[in-house]
């Protein structure tokens, strides 16, 4: 799925989604929601092929997924709830 909408509910991110792409790196990265959940963070794609995105995945499930138009929202593109996950993302970048 492309992520053309963008989000809803935006928390004033500090970081482009370029510089959180970046960050979160082909390896991933692991770190605690906003809900002290222990989250992962990885880099994809969307099923277009050409579409970067942060695919937020918790302990149980995955939460969600960003793009560069819904980045800084608490609401994805599709309606999930990431804003946890994004949050958490945006405040260990460095």
């Amino acid at each position: 799925m492309t992520h053309p909408n963008g989000g809803s509910a935006p928390f004033g991110a500090k970081h482009s989604f370029a510089e959180a792409y970046k960050f979160v790196g082909t390896s991933g990265v692991v770190f605690q929601s906003t809900t002290n959940e222990r989250m992962e963070a990885r880099q994809s794609v969307s099923k277009d092929g050409l579409t970067p995105l942060i695919v937020f995945s918790g302990e149980r499930s995955t939460h969600g997924r960003a793009c560069a138009k819904c980045w800084g929202f608490r609401i994805d593109c599709s309606g999930s709830r990431i804003g946890q996950c994004a949050e958490a993302l945006d405040a260990i970048i460095r």
